[in-house]
């Protein structure tokens, strides 16, 4: 499609998860710095739908749910867009879009190339972050910025002196040891930071220093969001929060078990360092695990706090 082409609606579909929905909000911005009077909506999930509120690049986020889906595949065909870009790619937004005549463009996932990497261990020649490959579904649409990601949240200076800790991932395997959490928070609350605890569980670092503010269990998505904002830094594990914090442009220092960068979810344009040792089981699978396959946990188990503390004092800082 001609980038002179007059454009008047723009429909985005990324229904899960956290981060990957987060790691899509740059495309707003691009697409409308191309057409600024282009109409832009964006589908997701009901519960993360109010997450993409502050944004003014995105017109009407669409909410979805087991419940509506057919209502939605209905405003789909009704809302006579230009285009669709498909981020998602499967099955649910497949169906959405099956009546659509109009320019459908959906992502390459490179499947095979992630099945390659779990079980050949066989890796690109060169690694495509995700957030690249949502462009490649429009990069005649946008010129590109080179900025990242973006939820709309203002941007605080305080001191560098606030840092957000996620010790939290959904899969086992993304988890760094909670004990050398505990134990890391001590050593930089001892050198005078303020350190904000984030996650859905409540029970999450039990035995964390009481100076710690632990937000875990206690506040919605939007408001984690905007708790994470105001941080300095950010120390976390590969979970959807660390994608909140690039949208933040937080400086990132990212413990890596069975993730490996080559996936391609890296913190997206933004300051960050990786710590993550060369096991040759890695990655055990292309979005983690409950349990180690092997027993062994080494991935996560290698990775010692006095690793974590000097990465993150001689190269975050």
């Amino acid at each position: 499609m001609s980038t002179k082409y007059n454009l008047k609606k723009i429909l985005i579909i990324r229904i899960s998860s956290i981060g990957d929905v987060v790691l899509s909000t740059h495309l707003p911005r691009l697409i409308k710095n191309k057409f600024p009077g282009v109409i832009l909506h964006l589908l997701t999930n009901k519960g993360i739908a109010p997450l993409l509120t502050k944004l003014v690049t995105i017109d009407k986020v669409i909410s979805i749910d087991s419940e509506n889906r057919d209502s939605v595949a209905k405003e789909i065909i009704e809302s006579d867009y230009d285009v669709i870009l498909d981020l998602q790619k499967n099955s649910i937004s497949a169906k959405l879009t099956a009546d659509y005549k109009g320019d459908l463009r959906v992502i390459n996932k490179f499947r095979k190339q992630k099945l390659e990497m779990v079980y050949l261990k066989k890796f690109p020649k060169e690694t495509v972050h995700v957030g690249e490959r949502y462009l490649d579904t429009c990069r005649d649409l946008i010129e590109d910025d080179g900025l990242g990601l973006d939820l709309g949240f203002e941007v605080y200076t305080n001191n560098n002196k606030i840092i957000g800790i996620a010790p939290e991932a959904f899969h086992k395997t993304k988890r760094w040891l909670q004990d050398r959490y505990d134990e890391l928070i001590n050593r930089l609350i001892n050198d005078g930071y303020e350190i904000r605890i984030f996650g859905s569980d409540s029970s999450s670092l039990k035995n964390t220093n009481i100076k710690a503010e632990n937000y875990c269990g206690r506040l919605s998505l939007v408001e984690t969001a905007e708790k994470i904002s105001e941080c300095d830094y950010f120390i976390c594990n590969d979970t959807g929060l660390m994608h909140i914090a690039s949208a933040c442009q937080i400086p990132i220092l990212v413990i890596f078990g069975s993730s490996v960068k080559e996936l391609g979810f890296t913190p997206f344009r933004v300051k960050h360092e990786i710590i993550e040792h060369d096991i040759w089981c890695r990655p055990c699978s292309h979005i983690g695990r409950a349990f180690c396959p092997l027993g062994h946990f080494k991935c996560m188990n290698e990775i010692s706090v006095d690793e974590v503390y000097s990465n993150f004092k001689n190269k975050l800082l």
